[in-house]
């Protein structure tokens, strides 16, 4: 039974899954996209290589240099150092944030209280009090009943807990 499930899976998945680069046949499909990644790969490598030559291993035999001009060592070089620096400095902002963050956290939103706990509480009881009408008593709402089918005059409009609310207001 497990293996029939897991076939239907596979067929559901070969539905929306579809690769002609591994089906048999497809020859020039494949010949053109392997000979694309060859070339992709060439420009990442030739760069790298461009540089390592001129500016690491300009003074070691076994690497020949592409071009051996001071300007370009010196640009390479300068740039190292400038990304350096900015690497540090945007770690050490970066950082000062986390902490000023952290800071704020632990010192202002936690011990400032963004809404009223007494009206709180009271709209809490006002809505417990209209379930407990609605729907009978919590207790035996939820220890004693298994199975509660809701009467299609206890369904609830859209905007009753919006209601509610309203009269909780007005009433204070």
């Amino acid at each position: 039974m497990k293996a029939s499930t897991e076939m239907e899976d596979v067929e559901k998945l070969e539905k929306y899954v579809n690769d002609p680069f591994f089906e048999k046949g497809h020859f020039w499909l494949k010949f053109r996209q392997i000979i694309l990644t060859i070339i992709s790969w060439i420009f990442v490598v030739v760069p790298v290589y461009w540089t390592l030559s001129a500016t690491v291993f300009v003074n070691k035999n076994f690497m020949r240099t592409v071009w051996s001009y001071a300007e370009g060592r010196d640009i390479f070089y300068s740039y190292g150092h400038f990304f350096i620096i900015a690497f540090i400095v945007l770690a050490i902002v970066t950082i000062l944030f986390t902490l000023h963050n952290n800071h704020y956290t632990k010192q202002h939103v936690k011990k400032i209280t963004n809404y009223d706990e007494k009206r709180l509480m009271a709209r809490r009881n006002a809505i417990k009090d209209f379930y407990t009408e609605e729907f009978g008593e919590v207790n035996n709402r939820r220890n004693n009943v298994r199975y509660y089918s809701v009467s299609p005059q206890q369904n609830l409009d859209v905007d009753t807990i919006d209601k509610i609310y309203k009269q909780f207001e007005e009433t204070k």
